[in-house]
């Protein structure tokens, strides 16, 4: 039966479940390509759908059980070859085998959550995760590859099978899962506050964190957060420059003949995760640099500011393999249809 890709349409559909006991979480998917019918299994063939830059949670079996981490996605999957252990790795019970045809898909920048979803706090929620489950079954037509199994005869827990589809509206329902939200962001904006769990609305289309309309109050954040720490600095007595205008970094500061590279994010929201140029990655590779995010700022309508809370990160370089892929930049082709003037 070929796989239902209801959410193809909606490019915010970037969340996967990988349901499993194994030791090596988010080193890889990696899943038989037939079941021991020697037919395809739509958890294991789930292994295909995913893309470069899709979000992976790992649901551990073994400590919880619950959601302990995630990953992404690095490359598309290929075929490739498993060796079944004993336990059944990804929870078939079967004596060991010699390899055999597989889906793999390359995983990276694994982040354990600060707080996991475990199978108990699910099972708090259950009627809402019902409903939720109910009115996406009413909304899209054919499987749904749910990620949990919801009965009347039994409690709560995890799907039989490895590889299950998680639902965007699942994910923004989760307090808990604030960081994998804001890590999903496909541009730079300033995230609504968290939604707390309810029912699903209609597919949309939008994330539900909608970019930060007004540029006048995101100049104003950012400006408050190089403000503060322009001042910090002046009064530790550094000498301090806004370099941001025309350097991959926002400020230098200097004492005693040392010179230190600050980055500096602002945000009004409480933040997780934060948005790099690639200017701002090779600049931090090459070159000692401290990062300082403010978040939680206080916004008037008047664009005053106030507050926020200070985290800073010295010698700080982002790890090229913890980088999320949120967006592309693609070279024109040479060509193209000439046509009428947009003037």
């Amino acid at each position: 039966m070929p796989v239902n890709r209801w959410w193809r349409h909606d490019p915010h559909e970037r969340y996967w479940l990988e349901i499993t006991n194994r030791e090596d979480i988010g080193t890889n998917l990696l899943a038989p390509q037939v079941n021991d019918r020697g037919e395809e299994y739509w958890s294991y063939a789930l292994v295909r759908e995913v893309r470069p830059g899709d979000l992976v949670l790992h649901w551990d079996k073994n400590h919880g059980p619950g959601v302990v981490g995630y990953s992404h996605v690095r490359g598309e999957a290929t075929a490739s070859t498993i060796t079944w252990q004993s336990r059944g790795t990804y929870g078939r019970q079967r004596s060991a085998s010699g390899p055999e045809p597989a889906w793999e898909a390359p995983l990276g920048g694994y982040r354990r959550l600060k707080k996991p979803v475990t199978q108990a706090r699910l099972r708090e929620i259950e009627p809402s995760l019902r409903a939720l489950r109910d009115q996406l079954a009413q909304t899209i037509e054919g499987p749904l590859y749910f990620p949990f199994a919801l009965s009347l005869a039994r409690p709560l827990r995890a799907a039989q099978g490895y590889l299950t589809k998680l639902p965007r509206a699942l994910v923004e329902a989760l307090p808990e899962l604030l960081e994998l939200r804001q890590t999903a962001i496909s541009e730079p904006h300033e995230p609504e506050a968290a939604p707390v769990l309810a029912l699903p609305t209609k597919p949309t289309g939008t994330s539900g964190y909608g970019r930060q309309h007004d540029a006048e109050r995101r100049r104003a954040v950012e400006r408050y957060a190089m403000d503060l720490v322009l001042a910090h600095y002046r009064s530790l007595g550094y000498e301090v420059e806004d370099v941001g205008d025309h350097s991959p970094w926002d400020i230098t500061v200097r004492r005693d003949g040392t010179e230190t590279h600050i980055e500096v994010k602002g945000s009004t929201t409480t933040r997780e995760a934060i948005d790099l140029t690639e200017g701002e990655v090779r600049h931090a590779e090459g070159t000692s640099t401290c990062l300082v995010v403010i978040d939680q700022i206080e916004l008037d309508d008047h664009l005053r500011c106030r507050g926020g809370r200070w985290r800073s990160w010295s010698d700080w370089a982002p790890r090229r393999e913890e980088l999320v892929p949120t967006a592309y930049r693609y070279p024109l082709p040479a060509g193209g249809e000439g046509g009428r003037s947009s003037s």
